[in-house]
């Protein structure tokens, strides 16, 4: 219990995920940005007006999970504006073909 799945069939196993500048800025600027994460930000490959990051299935299981803690809801349930950029990564990284 606590470990983390592999790759099933259906995944590559790896997958490189376009970031916005914003998105890009938001994760540096987390709290508690783990190692493997710092270490997968400083890989990100400028593309366009943003970043391609080069995730392994547990960096980009850790994103995900760094991304959903960050993400805040109002009362009546709605994501507020200030975390919709986790929100924002949260899908992209959970619809990725390659998770």
């Amino acid at each position: 219990m606590g470990k983390i799945s592999p790759p099933t069939r259906r995944s590559k196993g790896v997958m490189d995920l376009a970031v916005t500048r914003e998105q890009f800025a938001a994760v540096r600027g987390a709290r508690h940005l783990p190692d493997v994460l710092q270490r997968v930000l400083d890989g990100g490959a400028r593309s366009g007006d943003g970043y391609v990051l080069h995730l392994t299935y547990e960096e980009a299981t850790a994103l995900n999970e760094l991304c959903a803690w960050n993400v805040h809801s109002d009362a009546s349930g709605a994501v507020t504006p200030e975390s919709r950029v986790f929100d924002d990564l949260v899908r992209a990284i959970l619809t990725h073909p390659d998770y």
